[in-house]
């Protein structure tokens, strides 16, 4: 019985509308007004692309170690110091003296205060090892300006300004 009454009731509302459905004025005002909020809010992450954070640089930089390509870690330190880039390009400069190839290497970034990340490596040489990461802008992109690993400055870009 509900059924029948149910269907009664919505075939005759719907008469009633021409056979269209009609939404209140209201109902438009709060869609137009939640789309609104959704742009300003969000519109320039949806609609912008964003740049490479500390966070992701550094595990750029993990995933290459870990897939051995020292011959590309270069790429991770900062564009505008193009000598130390090149210093620190070829891959002997990171095998064997700073990572073992064919190692697997766990990080954990501990913390990051401006833009300096303190991060934990184990794998090959290291247990739980602190690695320091100084890091400076191109664009918007971060990039490694400084490498340590126990205290001990690997690279350093004296072209940057602290």
């Amino acid at each position: 019985m509900k059924t029948m009454q149910h269907t009664t009731i919505h075939h005759t509302t719907t008469e009633a509308r021409g056979g269209k459905s009609i939404a209140k004025p209201r109902q438009i005002f709060w869609v137009a007004t939640a789309l609104v909020l959704v742009t300003v809010f969000f519109g320039c992450d949806l609609f912008m692309a964003k740049g490479v954070t500390i966070e992701e640089r550094i595990d750029m930089f993990m995933k290459d170690v870990n897939a051995g390509n020292y011959g590309n870690l270069y790429t991770h330190f900062h564009p505008k110091d193009t000598q130390q880039r090149q210093q620190v390009a070829p891959a002997s400069f990171w095998t064997p003296l700073y990572f073992q190839s064919g190692t697997n290497y766990t990080y954990k970034i501990q913390l990051i205060l401006g833009d300096v990340a303190t991060v934990t490596v184990s794998g090959g040489f290291y247990s739980s090892t602190p690695f320091t990461f100084t890091m400076a802008k191109s664009g918007d992109d971060y990039y490694i300006r400084k490498l340590e690993i126990l205290g001990q400055t690997i690279v350093e870009s004296y072209l940057l300004k602290y």
